[in-house]
């Protein structure tokens, strides 16, 4: 199972008027390595707060330091945010946004999937299903990298390490599991219904109860089957005495034959004509000549006036950040606001989509048809086939005691056939598996079979309960053992093997004499030191992390701000190819300080550029993806840093 985040779109938020940075290569698959340069308030730490926030759907918060009122752009005026990731998951491709509203301070979480009907666009926060049991806020931390997690995994009281591992290998729900049965006796002796032997008669009565309605509603469908059953024979009976009398008469049998034939017919076009108006009348502009006269009047309107314009409100947005126009003159600041201001008046790309769907669906709306005809033709024809029936429950026969019989034939088989149709809908309560059905019907476990079962199999297992009471607390403690025993045993071993893991990565980083790990005990205990340094945390979460995820599951992409920052020139040419070998996927935010024995040294020929910084336009960024530009770029603020 994998994961990939293969783009990012941010629409009014902090420093960022529009901007999105696509992390994927021209055939869709993602870059091994996207280097995202962003000097430093720039947005780089709320980005990656925000990515860990859409992945797993949490609420804004204070604690966390994200609310929608710190998302509010300063430097220009926005009544409205987003924030979007594109991901994929086994070849699903989904997104996730979150909307701001910047005047009531309120948000909301969408769902996207292109596959779906009309872009699977949905309220709410839904991960794919292979996902739901294995993406939370925990092992979210490690792979959308919390830089709080480098000391915590070091410092003693932290649990983080130890945490970490279990979440990886999936033991933090076996320890879920086994809390459960703690739970599950405090809530069994807190039900001093069923610790008594009253409780227990009392739940024991309610079982018998349902049972002996279950064996009524049962009888009851065989009675009702069998009835069914008898009207069918007496039907069909009843339908051969009358063809025996009228064989006597060949005149009247042809005529009954004729009128069953024309009966059928007009059955079925009764059938035909009814889903044909239907159909019709699923077309709006065929419901009401109002209807289609705005539709053409929309249409008409919509040229005259040269909806959706051909040109997007994008195109001038990319134009403003270009060096020259299109006709080839300079395009300097005052020019690039002005074609950023026009740009307003142009839809965005989506808009155009929408209006072209809609101008092409409203070219093609039939014309008004008025139903009026459709209607007396079916009711004509409803009004032949009573006439015919009518006429052949009419036989005029010589004998009058034949035709007296005939007569009582026919109301015989009327009333067996009323019969018999209250017997089929009293069984299809009965027997209904239909959920919408039943709640419709009003239907519950005392005139429902499949209900009813319901209800005895919940009343067994309560009574299960109750006779188990006394001896549940003493099964619930050999359960608890056996689990903490796994899980102990099974810890103690991914422990050393993490340890040894990394321990051979820390050589290669740091070398022999300088840190190794010599045991995890919640926290991760450093061989013969107290102290280590920023530089030699990164390297030991990095490879702690490099080592946990190597065996797991689920295949993630690590995304991780400024990782060199802090850790010595002559120690990053090491790191990198650590971190290069990470994970498949690896999108990195980096200052220009970083660049310097580091970024040349990453492993890797798949690598993409992307240099983000603020221009002097409230809003507006400069986005490049050219790695000249990358690797000379130096902001004001970093200059004036050095200088200093």
């Amino acid at each position: 199972m994998d994961l990939r985040i293969k783009g990012i779109r941010y629409k009014n938020i902090r420093e960022f008027n529009d901007l999105e940075i696509d992390l994927t290569r021209e055939d869709g698959d993602t870059h091994h390595i996207s280097l995202v340069q962003m000097p430093n308030g720039t947005g780089k730490t709320t980005t990656m707060d925000l990515i860990r926030t859409v992945l797993v759907g949490k609420e804004l918060n204070e604690d966390d330091g994200l609310t929608v009122e710190s998302l509010e752009p300063e430097e220009f005026d926005a009544i409205e945010g987003s924030f979007e990731v594109d991901f994929e998951s086994n070849g699903d491709q989904f997104t996730f946004r979150l909307d701001l509203d910047y005047e009531t301070y309120e948000y909301e979480y969408r769902t996207i999937r292109p596959s779906e009907v009309g872009g699977g666009d949905m309220l709410g926060h839904s991960l794919p299903t292979q996902l739901r049991t294995v993406i939370n806020e925990s092992f979210a931390n490690l792979f959308v990298f919390n830089g709080e997690l480098t000391q915590d995994f070091i410092q003693t009281g932290k649990d983080e390490a130890e945490n970490a591992l279990k979440t990886v290998n999936y033991l933090n729900r076996l320890e879920d599991q086994r809390n459960k049965i703690e739970q599950e006796v405090e809530e069994r002796q807190d039900e001093d219904s069923v610790n008594s032997e009253k409780g227990y008669r009392n739940v024991k009565g309610r079982l018998d109860t349902a049972k002996e309605k279950l064996d009524e509603l049962e009888r009851r469908e065989s009675t009702l089957k069998t009835e069914i059953k008898e009207h069918d024979k007496a039907i069909q009976s009843l339908s051969t005495e009358r063809s025996e009398i009228l064989a006597e008469n060949q005149e009247q049998l042809e005529k009954d034959k004729r009128l069953d034939r024309e009966i059928q017919e007009l059955r079925n076009d009764i059938e035909d004509s009814t889903d044909e108006v239907l159909s019709l009348m699923r077309n709006p502009s065929q419901l009401h000549e109002d209807f289609n006269d705005d539709m053409e009047k929309l249409v008409k309107k919509m040229n005259v006036i040269g909806l959706p314009k051909p040109t997007s409100q994008e195109f001038f947005t990319e134009l403003s950040e270009r060096p020259k126009c299109i006709c080839g003159r300079e395009i300097d600041e005052e020019h690039a606001e002005k074609i950023l201001e026009n740009a307003d008046h142009y839809l965005s790309e989506e808009d155009i989509g929408v209006l072209n769907l809609l101008k092409e669906d409203l070219r093609g709306i039939p014309d008004f048809e008025d139903y009026e005809d459709k209607f007396e033709d079916l009711e004509d024809k409803r009004g032949d086939l009573e006439q015919k029936k009518q006429e052949k429950g009419r036989v005029d026969l010589d004998d009058p005691d034949m035709n007296e019989r005939l007569q009582e034939i026919t109301e015989e088989k009327q009333e067996e056939k009323r019969n018999k149709k209250q017997k089929e809908e009293e069984l299809r309560k009965l027997t209904s598996t239909d959920k919408n059905e039943r709640e419709e019907l009003g239907l519950n476990w005392k005139n429902n079979i499949h209900l009813c079962r319901q209800k005895v199999e919940e009343r067994k297992e309560r009574v299960r309960e109750a006779s188990n009471t006394v001896n549940f607390g003493k099964r619930a403690d050999i359960l608890e053992d056996i689990f903490d025993d796994f899980i102990d045993e099974y810890l103690s071993t991914l422990k050393q093997n993490q340890i040894d893991e990394t321990n051979q990565r820390l050589q290669k980083i740091l070398g022999l004499s300088q840190v190794q790990i010599e045991d995890i005990d919640n926290s991760i205990k450093i061989k013969g030191k107290e102290d280590v340094s920023e530089g030699q945390s990164l390297s030991i979460a990095y490879a702690y992390l490099s080592t946990l995820f190597e065996d797991s599951a689920i295949d993630v992409p690590f995304i991780i701000d400024s990782p060199a920052v802090s850790i010595d020139y002559e120690k990053r040419a090491e790191v990198a190819p650590i971190i290069s070998d990470l994970f498949d996927q690896l999108v990195i935010f980096v200052i220009s300080s970083e660049r310097e024995r580091f970024v040349d040294e990453l492993d890797s020929g798949d690598i993409k550029y992307c240099t983000v910084h603020k221009t002097e336009t409230p809003g507006a960024v400069e986005k490049s993806l050219d790695k000249e530009y990358f690797m000379d770029f130096q902001s004001e603020e970093e200059e004036l840093e050095e200088v200093a």
